[in-house]
């Protein structure tokens, strides 16, 4: 058996969701993967708030992802590290990105509160990360400005946003969004209001999806939203048609 569908196969394994996941696309982002000897996986860690208010609780691990409560890592984050002790043995380089969204609170809630104040404490969060024993080197922690400032293709999220905006074939999907945002309006505060923020939030998911495309062709999405048929689709109405994000689904929501 060739090393890429061995890979597949342990990936596989994980999936909770076969029926949203594109063999063929992880597939080729696995070959590229060998080509460059080191394979990426990217998570999405979203930035937890004090209910009601413009600010961040600056915490690395109690971000949604990380967050285990009592028991200090989530079982996500056993999960991750169960699949790299799998893929060691291929020989590659494995190299975990957890990206906090740094971006979110003003593009897509609609707080006032300045982004560099909002970066740094993002990059607080990043060093507690990084000094904290309690992740191994493969994580990784990144700010999605940071990816973003890198990306230089000719669209960005206002164009993202206009598309949103007038075209009604993405009604569908802001639909969903709304629905999903009213759980968390008890806990997160949108100034904007929902169905704005559900908009913007079609528009900057869309947008990341592009900015992956240039920057990270050959990165896995770990995906561990709800519901993942919903969120996946976010990411791939402006990326090239015949290369959706590859995404597999190891975690149990």
């Amino acid at each position: 058996m060739c090393q890429a569908q061995s890979i597949l196969e342990t990936l596989l394994s994980y999936e909770q969701q076969s029926s949203l996941i594109n063999k063929k696309i992880i597939y080729q982002a696995i070959e590229g993967s060998i080509r460059c000897g080191e394979i990426t996986f990217i998570v999405f860690s979203c930035l937890a708030t004090k209910r009601g208010q413009e600010e961040l609780i600056v915490d690395f691990f109690k971000t949604l992802f990380f967050d285990g409560g009592l028991k200090v890592l989530s079982h996500n984050v056993k999960r991750v590290n169960q699949i790299v002790d799998r893929l060691e043995q291929y020989g590659l380089a494995i190299k975990i990105l957890p990206i906090l969204v740094d971006t979110e609170p003003r593009r897509t809630w609609g707080w006032e509160v300045a982004q560099d104040e909002l970066t740094l404490d993002c990059e607080i969060m990043l060093e507690q990360a990084r000094e904290s024993d309690l992740l191994n080197n493969y994580w990784q922690p990144k700010l999605w400005s940071q990816l973003e400032s890198g990306y230089q293709g000719k669209f960005n999220f206002e164009y993202a946003l206009n598309l949103t905006k007038m075209n009604g074939k993405h009604s569908i999907l802001v639909s969903q969004q709304l629905h999903h945002l009213k759980s968390f309006a008890d806990r997160y505060y949108f100034p904007f209001g929902l169905n704005e923020a559900a908009i913007r939030q079609v528009a900057a998911y869309a947008f990341e999806g592009l900015v992956l495309e240039s920057l990270m062709p050959n990165a896995i999405l770990l995906q561990s939203e709800y519901p993942a048929s919903e969120k996946d689709s976010l990411y791939q109405w402006l990326r090239n048609k015949k290369q959706p994000l590859p995404i597999i689904h190891p975690f149990i929501n």
